[in-house]
């Protein structure tokens, strides 16, 4: 059983997000949404299990350097995201993606600053999206999850959302510098959303594995249309 409180400490920092700001995250989004639909014929399900309002951690596998914005673009909502530290140096792409929310995250080191704002920003009631694998397939597959995200949602008391994407590594693979357009589409389907009511009784183990379940369910099904 987790146990946990959520007082108004949790809550004491925070993070203001201008309405310059929402427009300019809704703009980017906007236009990547019809550059995907055009480009990588991108459908989305179920984009309405995502909660509007309140913390949620949206967790999904890892395929290509398109899972970010894919899954982001499917939503309204503005959407927070981890980047290797490494895509913040050459300043211009550095700004734009630090312009639409994106956490910076050292895969060399503990990571723990990227960590720390992750859960600043749920507790801000936020919406964050994260890659358990740690870094894109292999071979297209689900590769095995690490279950700190876990912790991440207990502390926040966020909602999951489980989310599948398939199609992305045949468009784009870790082999390719460039991704192939108008091939065969990516699906991306949004699981039903675990509240922090549904998991509070369970162990971090029994949501990992809860968690983990719903995405190789949609993605077995996504990869049989």
């Amino acid at each position: 059983m987790i146990s946990t409180q959520k007082g108004s400490s949790n809550r004491s920092k925070q993070r203001h997000v201008s309405l310059i700001h929402f427009i300019w995250y809704q703009i980017c989004r906007t236009s990547l949404w019809f550059a995907f639909k055009i480009c990588f014929r991108v459908h989305y399900k179920n984009s309405r299990h995502l909660p509007g309002k309140g913390p949620v951690l949206v967790v999904a596998n890892h395929q290509s350097f398109l899972d970010p914005p894919a899954i982001g673009c499917g939503v309204f909502r503005r959407m927070n995201f981890l980047a290797r530290k490494t895509l913040f140096k050459f300043k211009p792409f550095g700004w734009l993606i630090d312009s639409v929310d994106a956490i910076p995250l050292d895969q060399e080191g503990i990571g723990f600053a990227g960590i720390k704002e992750t859960l600043r920003r749920l507790k801000n009631d936020e919406a964050v999206l994260i890659f358990p694998e740690g870094s894109r397939s292999f071979d297209g597959q689900i590769a095995p999850f690490t279950s700190g995200y876990v912790t991440l949602a207990v502390r926040s008391q966020a909602t999951i959302v489980p989310v599948a994407i398939a199609g992305a590594f045949e468009v784009f693979p870790r082999t390719r510098m460039f991704p192939s357009f108008f091939k065969r589409g990516i699906r991306i389907e949004y699981g039903k959303p675990l509240t922090y009511n549904d998991y509070a009784d369970m162990s971090e183990e029994e949501i990992h594995q809860s968690v983990l379940h719903r995405i190789q369910e949609m993605f077995d099904r996504l990869n049989s249309h």
